[in-house]
């Protein structure tokens, strides 16, 4: 026996006995969440944006109207949903790497039996520079964002960085250097609104009076356009820095769900970039593999 699951005005997948048997009972609120979420991540996988995470399927069920954005009771916003996505991968029903976690970092280093073999190995990661100088940063406000984009921002060779929100030293620190010495752009993802704004305001102040130049800088997401283009409803945010709080409407990036992110930093990429970037890669590839037989020669001798 099957059990069909998925999401309003998406896609639907067959699962098996094995699976159900796994996850809470059909007619519970858990259960239908988790048998939501399940059919999302299988529409992600089928779309090509694995890994994902929790914030923009909590916006994309939002979108849906599966979840919501208030908050009701003790509980947080979300909550239901990240208890929905860890049952399914506890329960191994779905990998545990479809889903980043942008708050953890493991720092691991490359080696090799010899130096020999570690320049070999190497051969494997070349690249080439697809720009005529320096490539594009890419400056987003959250994690999410960030962890979304990373394949993509490899893809281009552009430089990706999250602020998480307000930052100080570490625009000083890590990303003066990589502006200093260039006239790279500076493609920006954050949320509309007044706190998001001050963050933006703020970061581009910082490194232009630290760099002494004035930066070309697009704002690719989310805009007032984007906004009313897709018809998004916002969630209201308290910013206690006020007193009293001050409550006020907000649009984040993520409500324009992972692909939409995706595809306007592809085109933004696309449109500043000389060359298609799949011609590159086939050259790169090319010179790859005479490298790899220069190498076989030498070690032939």
């Amino acid at each position: 026996m099957t059990e069909i699951v998925g999401t309003p005005g998406g896609m639907h997948f067959e699962i098996d006995d094995a699976i159900v048997e796994r996850l809470s009972k059909s007619d519970s609120a858990k259960g239908k969440l988790q048998r939501v979420a399940l059919a999302l991540l299988h529409e992600h996988k089928a779309n090509g944006e694995i890994p994902t995470n929790s914030r923009f399927l909590f916006y994309e069920l939002e979108g849906r109207g599966v979840v919501s954005k208030k908050q009701t009771g003790k509980r947080q916003v979300g909550q239901n949903l990240s208890e929905a996505l860890m049952h399914l991968r506890e329960a191994g029903i779905v990998p545990w790497a479809w889903i980043a976690d942008e708050t953890r970092t493991l720092h691991e280093w490359d080696y090799a039996d010899s130096v020999a073999e570690f320049v070999a190995d190497l051969v494997e990661h070349a690249r080439i520079n697809p720009w005529p100088a320096q490539p594009p940063l890419l400056l987003v406000e959250s994690r999410s964002l960030g962890g979304v984009l990373r394949n993509l921002a490899y893809t281009y060779l552009c430089p990706l960085a999250a602020t998480n929100g307000q930052a100080g030293g570490f625009l000083r620190t890590e990303i003066v250097p990589v502006l200093e010495g260039n006239d790279r752009a500076v493609l920006y993802l954050g949320d509309l609104d007044h706190q998001g704004s001050q963050i933006e305001e703020n970061t581009r102040r910082v490194l232009e009076r630290e760099i002494g130049r004035t930066l070309d800088w697009e704002r690719i997401a989310i805009t007032v356009g984007q906004v009313a283009e897709r018809r998004l409803t916002p969630i209201v945010k308290k910013d206690v820095r006020y007193r009293p709080p001050l409550e006020m409407e907000a649009w984040e990036c993520e409500a324009l769900g992972q692909g939409t992110v995706t595809a306007l930093v592809r085109e933004a990429l696309d449109r500043l970039i000389p060359e298609p970037i799949a011609d590159v890669r086939v050259r790169e590839e090319g010179e790859r593999v005479a490298v790899r037989m220069l190498l076989q020669g030498s070690n032939g001798r």
